[in-house]
């Protein structure tokens, strides 16, 4: 069997759990038959791929860790201005929060905290390696392009960067939340510009 069908197959999974998760089913009570019907596999061949449902849970948080620095990278790929980057955050932002925070809001919870969090499985690494390069090279095609300042160092600028993404999405949750209309909050741009730019 190819690496592409076993990587699809291994999708397959993936995909029906998010589909079942996104129906209001919990993690913790997915079963494997639940799975291998919704991925339209044998219960069998998902044993073949996954040791166990816990295996395939932390497997699901990198596939849906990898597939948001798929959609970041595609997003960042032409972006050359600040104020391109503000639009994207926010579309990207509303994006997340509408179509998919709830179902990675209960897988989170499901997997738990650290030590046996998500964090500590396979490939979560490289996907924060991923990101963090995907972020860099927007950074230096912004100080190319004079809209950073030149005496902040790459890393601080990633760090800001990411600190204000997670930052209004912890604010879009809230507010979703608390049953208000979710809306971006409108100081991203005063953010990016006073982390980044001169003053």
């Amino acid at each position: 069997m190819t690496a592409d069908v076993h990587e699809a197959r291994k999708a397959a999974v993936y995909e029906a759990a998010l589909q079942l998760i996104g129906q209001g089913v919990s993690p913790a009570a997915l079963k494997i038959q639940q799975l291998a019907d919704a991925a339209g596999i044998g219960k069998g061949t998902v044993y073949e791929y996954f040791s166990s449902k816990d295996e395939i849970l932390h497997g699901l948080a990198v596939y849906c860790f990898a597939r948001e620095n798929a959609r970041i990278r595609a997003l960042m790929a032409d972006c050359a201005t600040l104020a391109e980057l503000e639009e994207i955050i926010a579309d990207y932002l509303q994006d997340i929060v509408a179509e998919r925070m709830g179902s990675y809001r209960m897988l989170a919870q499901a997997l738990g905290g650290p030590p046996d969090g998500p964090l500590q499985c396979g490939g979560m690494t490289d996907c924060v390696q991923e990101l963090r390069s995907t972020m860099l090279g927007l950074l230096r095609r912004l100080h190319a392009a004079g809209e950073i300042d030149p005496t902040l160092t790459p890393e601080y600028c990633c760090t800001a960067l990411l600190s204000i993404v997670v930052g209004g999405l912890l604010g879009l949750c809230y507010t979703a939340v608390q049953g208000e209309e979710t809306s971006l909050p409108r100081n991203i741009r005063q953010l990016l510009h006073r982390a980044l730019t001169v003053q």
